[in-house]
């Protein structure tokens, strides 16, 4: 049974992804002989335990699913230690509903993904990481899979191991813009040691690191967060193209939602401004941004200013 650690209090609240089941093929005996017939007839009563053990399992996961997303709405809305204890209480369960589960079927994958994930989001890495090798071994077609062991693998500091996750998640899952994502910040967080290890030259890591961002963005165009990482990589990159970041900061600008967003889009479109030589224009920019917590970079920009007006 796995304990898990009570001092570890729940930080993010998000949905559990759900599979579906494997359907069995239909079996054609009547044409078989006898003995041959035998042998079917023990294989068919297999093959139904295997269903029902299966029905079963989806079953009682759906059960715990709903269970832990009640236990992370009760925590959203605790307010006392009394009601934490009690949300402590009940995840041990799960917990526990969860072991029961893969000992009853230790062959079906989503109970294993569920659980990593719970473990996950409490704080158990290891355990969880356990759970995402094992999902993997069962069914090594799941990209959400992939996706767990790479990210564990760069937190871990195994850079090279993590890429290789992330591209078996993206070639499984090519619409999906959370694996390009994923790969340009893997790319962009370990650009020295992948240059080191000789798997890219400077401009090349620079050129993947933008596609992978560009390529996110265009598949999730809903999705501004991948439009906003896009538009912070001509930062991070050699001999960027300002007017490309400068398209992407205005488009982000239009789309910005409250006034505290609208001012950082702000911020960096000034900054391309001056990269350009921009500098009146810039200038008008930086006067009206007023939010506290711009004022450090809105004065660290005007200094980038003197220092290009002395050139």
């Amino acid at each position: 049974m796995h304990i898990i650690n009570p001092l570890k209090i729940l930080v993010a609240l998000s949905s559990v992804t759900m599979f579906g089941l494997l359907s069995i093929a239909s079996l054609f005996f009547a044409a078989l002989p006898i003995e041959a017939k035998k042998k079917s007839d023990k294989q068919l009563q297999e093959e139904e335990i295997a269903e029902e053990t299966g029905t079963m399992a989806f079953h009682l996961l759906a059960q715990l699913n709903e269970r832990e997303q009640e236990a992370y709405t009760a925590y959203s809305t605790a307010l006392d230690e009394g009601d934490i204890d009690k949300i402590k209480r009940d995840l041990q369960s799960i917990v526990d509903g969860y072991d029961k589960l893969i000992g009853i079927a230790p062959d079906y994958a989503p109970a294993f993904v569920s659980y990593g994930q719970m473990l996950k989001r409490i704080g158990e890495r290891d355990a969880a990481n356990a759970m995402f090798i094992r999902a993997d071994e069962i069914d090594p077609g799941l990209p959400l899979v992939k996706n767990q062991l790479g990210n564990y693998m760069a937190e871990e500091g195994k850079f090279l191991e993590a890429l290789g996750y992330y591209l078996i998640a993206a070639k499984l899952a090519p619409d999906e813009a959370l694996y390009p994502y994923q790969m340009g910040n893997l790319l962009q967080s370990y650009k020295k040691l992948f240059i080191a290890e000789k798997m890219y030259k400077p401009k090349t890591i620079d050129m993947k690191i933008q596609e992978n961002f560009k390529k996110a963005m265009d598949l999730s165009p809903e999705k501004t967060e991948y439009q906003f990482r896009y538009a912070q990589s001509f930062f991070e990159v050699s001999n960027p193209n300002w007017m490309l970041a400068l398209e992407q900061w205005h488009d982000l600008a239009n789309k910005a939602g409250g006034e505290f967003e609208k001012q950082l889009v702000l911020i960096s479109t000034a900054r391309v401004r001056i990269e350009l030589g921009h500098v009146t224009a810039a200038k008008k920019i930086l006067k009206d941004l007023d939010h506290p917590e711009v004022q450090n970079a809105r004065l660290e920009l005007y200094g980038m200013i003197d220092r290009e007006m002395a050139k």
